[in-house]
């Protein structure tokens, strides 16, 4: 006889499958009301409990402000292309969750993700522990790679680095990229706070490779947390990590500088760097700097989501308009989430649209995201150009709107901003199947730019 709880989980369970989703993804979407937490305990009671084997991993841990997921991207493509099996753990996701764990360049499979989800909440019933959105796939992404006995694990940091979950796994090789004023009301208003921050990756006696900056105090900030970097409620003991600088110079495009620095993460593990020049010319990191032709209508993507982001990536992303804009037209659709400087991340939108003489601005707002997107009508009264602005409520409104117009008129649609909106056009556009965010897409279905 099946009792009054029983009863009430089975129906449970098939009013989520008719919604399509099931129970235990209920779960996981369930952890997003949590919201953000910054901390290790509950991250590090779980992962004890798991006991997972990854003796036979080397383990890369990544974290900065700009940079961090193209890196992470590049050297999961040299890896796979050297013919290592490795597991890319990277956040957030555009269009499906399994992007966050990939192996070999691949969205994990949804079975395999369900297991290792269910695997989770066992332990957390357990302990009495309740564990973020962000927490949950980190150590799905640990199971998995214990299940696969891959050779090397990426672990892409979320937020900061000292208390980000991803921390509480053991590194062989630590990197840091480009390190802005980011976060400031999590990481704290002062640069060399948040530089602090980050370099705590750190780990005893291992290699900190790191992507020198111009801050004054840049490098004694580094320094004086990798000379004393172990935490021991994570069971190390305290040591020194090996700082390894890289020097790049200002001008290298964002391709460029993860080149450079992937280089340098491959160098350390004593691997060739044949992959390294392979990897640039096949990555497809969707939605940063990516080229789709659908139906002859070319777009171009990305996702300089913050002020730093966009003034990182402006010159190339232009050169880009330039070169592939049909009889110079092209269309701009912009969305972003909430900034602390909204201001200036739209002065740098303001320029792009002046300099490369943009047709029509279409407006909305991202879906997807931890937080409601910026309203349509407050970025409307921030754009400098007056006329040709059309407001829409979603992404798929904004693109019914463009691709009712043939591509001959519409030239070149350009979408930058929210990482979140580049996830909702290629979900509308139906480019969201496992080949077309595979790190290493077809060319007939994605083509991502890789000069400069």
């Amino acid at each position: 006889m099946t009792n009054k709880k029983g009863r009430n989980f089975q129906l449970f369970t098939i009013l989520t499958e008719k919604m399509g989703m099931t129970e235990i993804r209920k779960w996981l979407e369930d952890s997003k009301r949590i919201g953000m937490s910054l901390g290790l305990e509950n991250t590090h009671k779980v992962l004890t409990k798991l006991s997972l084997d990854l003796s036979n991993t080397t383990i890369i841990h990544v974290a900065g402000s700009n940079g961090k997921g193209t890196t992470c991207a590049m050297i999961s493509v040299a890896l796979t292309i050297a013919g290592h099996d490795n597991i890319l753990f990277s956040s957030p996701h555009l269009c499906r969750v399994e992007e966050r764990i990939r192996l070999n360049g691949v969205p994990i499979s949804d079975d395999k993700f369900d297991d290792a989800i269910n695997q989770v909440r066992d332990i957390c019933d357990q302990l009495s522990i309740t564990l973020t959105f962000f927490e949950i796939t980190y150590i799905c992404s640990k199971i998995i790679a214990s299940q696969n006995n891959v050779e090397y694990l990426i672990l892409e940091t979320g937020l900061g680095g000292r208390l980000d979950a991803t921390r509480c796994s053991k590194a062989d090789v630590c990197l840091l990229t480009s390190i802005t004023k980011e976060h400031s009301d999590i990481l704290g208003q002062d640069i060399y706070q948040i530089i602090a921050e980050k370099a705590a990756i750190a780990r005893p006696n291992k290699p900190l490779i790191v992507r020198r900056m111009h801050y004054e105090e840049f490098t004694q900030t580094v320094e004086k947390i990798a000379n004393n970097c172990g935490q021991e409620h994570l069971g190390e003991s305290s040591g020194i990590a090996q700082c390894k600088y890289v020097a790049i110079n200002d001008e290298t495009s964002v391709l460029g500088e993860a080149e450079i620095l992937a280089s340098a993460v491959l160098t350390e593990l004593k691997l060739g760097q044949d992959a390294i020049k392979m990897a640039k010319e096949v990555l497809n990191w969707p939605g940063r700097l990516q080229l789709i032709n659908v139906d002859s209508q070319l777009f171009l993507l990305d996702s300089g989501h913050n002020p730093s982001g966009l003034s990182r990536v402006k010159p190339q992303l232009c050169e880009m308009i330039q070169r592939y804009s049909a009889n110079g037209k092209w269309n701009l659709l912009f969305a972003t989430s909430p900034q602390n400087d909204l201001a200036q991340m739209m002065e740098i939108v303001n320029d792009i649209i002046q300099q490369d003489s943009c047709e029509t601005i279409v407006l909305t707002k991202p879906l997807g995201g931890r937080y409601p997107g910026v309203e349509p009508s407050k970025l409307e009264n921030m754009i400098s150009q007056s006329s040709n602005i059309i407001s829409t409520d979603t992404p798929s409104e904004a693109l019914e709107y463009l691709l009712s117009k043939s591509s001959d008129i519409n030239g070149l649609i350009v979408s930058f901003g929210s990482l979140y909106l580049q996830g909702n056009i290629l979900t509308h556009l139906g480019l969201d199947s496992d080949e077309n965010l595979s790190l290493i897409a077809k060319p007939s279905k994605i083509t991502t730019d890789t000069e400069g």
